[in-house]
């Protein structure tokens, strides 16, 4: 009867779960320490348990002789992240936070290379030559690490510089 936490929970499973008043009083039993289905006959309790486990509500802690049940932590936080109102966000924005900043760099090369070409897009226009000050100015909206976006898009062929790192400029495509 062991749930797997790894996994979020089905919120209409958790709510079906719920819906059931045995399973519900079970529940509420566990989330106070109590012991579960006091009241309930052996099968009404194995049946509660079952669909709150099953429903990702509860764990069973088997220990020397004996079993626990404690409640998931978070399983309605992430029961509430599951049902996510709009659509998954597509393309570079996958790895940007809510206001635009670099959440994290991709794995893949094809995708770390397309989310810095749209940063690149957006610090510099084609025949702009800015000091590296500015530079690092406009690449902050992006990333707290400054130095580090800005050698990816050296590096990438994005942005070109000067020897001494003194001026940086959009890299024209070939």
């Amino acid at each position: 009867m062991r749930s797997d936490s790894s996994t979020t929970p089905d919120a209409r499973r958790l709510l079906a779960a719920l819906a059931n008043a045995q399973a519900r009083s079970v529940f509420a039993e566990i989330s106070i320490g109590g012991t579960p289905g006091s009241s309930l006959a052996p099968a009404k309790l194995a049946r509660a348990l079952t669909l709150l486990n099953q429903a990702g509500l509860v764990e069973t802690i088997e220990t020397a002789g004996s079993v626990r049940y404690r409640i998931r932590e978070n399983v309605f936080r992430d029961a509430l992240e599951s049902l996510s109102s709009g659509p998954s966000p597509s393309g570079v924005e996958r790895f940007l936070t809510a206001d635009g900043r670099i959440d994290r760099y991709p794995a893949r090369e094809t995708e770390r290379l397309q989310l810095l070409a749209w940063i690149a897009g957006r610090i510099l226009i084609a025949s702009e030559r800015v000091a590296e000050r500015e530079l690092n100015d406009r690449l902050a909206r992006f990333t707290g690490d400054v130095p580090m976006l800005r050698r990816y898009l050296v590096d990438s062929g994005l942005l070109s510089r000067t020897a001494d790192g003194s001026a940086y400029w959009l890299e024209t495509q070939k």
